[in-house]
């Protein structure tokens, strides 16, 4: 059974409920909630490791990419109330492969984030944007449609480009070497097997220790009748 949680809310009500705090145990939504898959857009230039939607893990998200990969699920209210939130928290770091020291390494990020107002069932999309800004829109569309009431599909800068990785170049380098000189090693071996003579095929013939055949056995005679 896939593991659901539900939007976290600040209670208002006696009856109002939490919206996706956890409720794995929740066999399904009752009759106010509405189960729906996350997705994610990012917005900067830095590589999303992972989130989490209110402890719900919802996968990671290259630079200036996202949406199309989706995650289940979440369960939130049928319909949209004002102070609806959810916390949100990702780790990020320099999406360059040649990234050294603090820039490589993972940060952790949290925000609570308002779920905007949707009308309807939908995907949980979040989109991550610059300045640790995150937007929490429910919708059946995605971002690029026009009737989509998110930000537009994320544009990658056209300077945005790095160097190959250099050390993905010095594992490439080593596996090489390493393989040429398997190589050279079974070579070697085949040509020491190849020049080692056949041995000689042993005589069947019985012999005397000196080496000289032994005389046929003699003729017995024939019993009488």
């Amino acid at each position: 059974m896939k593991t659901r949680r539900c939007f976290g809310a600040a209670a208002i009500a006696l009856t109002a409920f939490c919206a996706l705090t956890a409720c794995t145990s929740k066999p399904a939504p009752t009759d106010d909630e509405v189960a729906a898959s996350i997705t994610s857009y990012n917005h900067t230039p830095d590589y999303i490791h992972q989130f989490y939607v209110d402890g719900t893990w919802a996968g990671n998200s290259f630079a200036y990419g996202g949406g199309g990969s989706f995650v289940c699920c979440v369960v939130y209210p049928k319909n949209w109330r004002p102070g609806l939130t959810a916390t949100v928290k990702w780790t990020t770091s320099s999406s360059d492969p040649n990234a050294e020291s603090d820039a490589a390494k993972p940060h952790w990020h949290e925000a609570v984030v308002p779920v905007e107002r949707y009308v309807g069932a939908g995907t949980l999309h979040v989109h991550f944007l610059p300045g640790g800004e995150v937007r929490l829109i429910v919708s059946s569309k995605a971002a690029g449609h026009p009737d989509y009431p998110g930000p537009p599909y994320p544009v990658k800068p056209a300077d945005f480009h790095f160097e190959p990785s250099r050390r993905a170049a010095q594992l490439k380098e080593e596996r090489a070497r390493a393989q040429a000189a398997g190589r050279a090693r079974l070579e070697a071996e085949m040509r020491t097997i190849k020049a080692v003579p056949p041995a000689a095929p042993a005589d069947s013939s019985p012999s005397t220790p000196g080496g000289d055949s032994l005389p046929p056995p003699p003729v017995l005679p024939k019993e009488e009748k």
